[in-house]
């Protein structure tokens, strides 16, 4: 699937503005059909650089919308990268905290959960990106495992969307708030397994269950 460097200044259902590698017919097009979009906000060029210079030259028409996935998904992850936690901004483009959907299975993978929503979340640039320690191209677990290579002694990694899964099951009464506390601290606590976000945000919704 022949792909290139596109521009884009809109915000569609799956893409922030911003710089994306993308395939027209298949990826792009179609997004941009669905919302209406103008073709003239989405420019096709030979290179990365070209594209981001292009994204950098027109940054008064910028255009978000707060109706599209990658807001819902920020909104139900109160507004934080589903990987580390960090605060996500949701107005600007290729910062570390700019907020991006993110795959947990590649679409390069070309399986069919790729495009299904339970396979999406939205995250900060820094996670999603491949450079450092960054997901890029990895599946969820291939990137967890990545990251605990550099913690010697810990099997397992939580990131901050599984802890909100967590919570979400105790507030729905699957084991209430005060099995949450018991969960926390014989599982999720455990000396073997450590946090890919901080604690203080784990600690916020343990004081809430008291």
């Amino acid at each position: 699937m022949k792909r290139r460097w596109y521009a884009l200044l809109a915000e569609t259902d799956s893409y922030a503005p911003g710089v994306h590698f993308l395939n027209w017919d298949q990826e792009l097009r179609p997004e941009l059909d669905r919302l209406g979009i103008s073709y003239e906000l989405a420019q096709g060029f030979g290179t990365e650089l070209e594209a981001q210079n292009h994204i950098e030259q027109h940054g008064d028409k910028l255009r978000f919308n707060a109706g599209t996935e990658r807001h819902r998904k920020a909104r139900a992850q109160r507004g934080r990268c589903w990987y580390c936690g960090r605060i996500l901004n949701m107005q600007t483009t290729r910062q570390d905290d700019s907020a991006e959907i993110e795959h947990q299975t590649p679409r390069s993978r070309g399986l069919p959960i790729c495009t299904q929503d339970r396979n999406k979340v939205t995250s900060c640039r820094a996670c999603n990106n491949s450079a450092g320690n960054g997901k890029g191209d990895r599946t969820l677990a291939e990137y967890r495992a990545h990251l605990l290579k550099n913690m010697p002694g810990k099997a397992h990694l939580f990131f901050y969307g599984e802890w909100l899964d967590l919570v979400r099951l105790a507030q729905a009464g699957r084991f209430g708030m005060k099995g949450l506390q018991r969960v926390t601290y014989t599982f999720v606590l455990h000396h073997e397994r450590t946090l890919g976000f901080p604690q203080e945000l784990l600690l916020v919704d343990l004081a809430g269950s008291a």
